[in-house]
């Protein structure tokens, strides 16, 4: 799963953009799934409202396809995609020499772009299972111009398409990685609530860490504390240098603490989520403290940093 690990941000901003392509749905009674025979019945006439649906339809059909393959690769761990974008090459390419026929008729051209940009998406990003800014600004500009021809030759919304992307953007989210203060991994998910400090038992301050522990694996009973403790390395900065911390060992002690700590270090069963605690002792009181966090049960792929600003700094 790494490789789709390393690309996860990348392919996420895509997905949350590609939802804009079925909005703003058209109440139109045409079919998003109309037979892409209507395609064929070009020959030297203008083209049809009928046939330009058509053609709209199996282009987003095709690229539907797609996602959907992108969604099953992810949950697979499969990166195989050739089979699916060689299957939308085929659609997209008759598209475009049919619209390539009719380029000065009214609407043509947007609908040639629109199939061009699905084309590129596909093979260039989708395909390759990689997104830059380019690629960002591609979707963005075929979200425009879907809404726009729909509008324009009163085409209903994409719904497989629609039904495609979120699926794609619920198994992107459920996939090894961080967001925000939350820790994804293959099998367990440590979302961090709050933080405060209090005093160390031999002077200095330790930092105290509240978090929520999920074990989402199908099978394994999961300890939170040795689960943070090998997925999520601690620094702080100095002025000269950066510091790994220690786990901590506060001064005082309370009814609340024990309770997490004893929740923290006992075995979670699949499904089960609960509250837990930790604590770390601080290099100083000025710096912020990143969380490293890697995937133990992926060979300990970096998944991300989060920034931990101190209380009351």
């Amino acid at each position: 799963m790494e490789e789709f690990q390393l690309k996860k941000g990348l392919i996420l901003g895509i997905t949350l953009l590609s939802l804009s392509l079925a909005g703003c749905a058209n109440t139109s009674t045409s079919s998003s799934d109309q037979n892409s025979s209507d395609t064929n019945k070009t020959a030297a006439k203008q083209l049809t409202n009928k046939q330009i649906t058509a053609i709209y339809n199996t282009t987003m059909n095709a690229e539907a396809d797609v996602w959907s393959k992108l969604t099953d690769s992810i949950k697979s761990n499969d990166n195989e995609m050739s089979d699916a974008v060689n299957s939308a090459d085929t659609v997209l390419t008759k598209n475009e020499a049919t619209l390539k026929q009719h380029k000065s008729e009214d609407g043509v051209s947007d609908m040639s772009k629109l199939v061009q940009y699905s084309h590129t998406l596909i093979d260039d990003y989708m395909g390759q299972l990689k997104l830059d800014k380019k690629g960002n600004s591609l979707i963005s500009k075929e979200a425009l111009l879907s809404q726009k021809i729909r509008k324009q030759f009163n085409i209903s919304a994409p719904t497989k398409l629609d039904t495609a992307i979120k699926s794609a953007t619920k198994a992107i989210n459920a996939m090894p990685g961080v967001s925000g203060k939350t820790i994804r991994t293959t099998n367990y998910t440590i979302t961090i609530t709050s933080t405060e400090t209090t005093p160390h038992f031999e002077g200095g301050t330790d930092l105290i860490v509240y978090y929520t522990f999920k074990n989402t694996s199908k099978n394994k009973n999961i300890e939170p504390t040795e689960s943070l403790i090998e997925g999520a390395h601690f620094t702080q900065e100095s002025k000269t240098s950066i510091n790994d911390l220690d786990l901590g060992n506060p001064s005082k002690d309370s009814d609340e603490w024990s309770s997490l700590e004893k929740a923290a270090s006992q075995k979670v069963k699949p499904g089960a989520e609960v509250k837990c605690m930790g604590s770390y002792e601080l290099d100083n009181n000025e710096y912020p403290v990143k969380i490293q966090a890697t995937d133990p049960d992926n060979n300990d792929a970096k998944l991300g940093t989060i920034t931990l600003d101190l209380p009351n700094n």
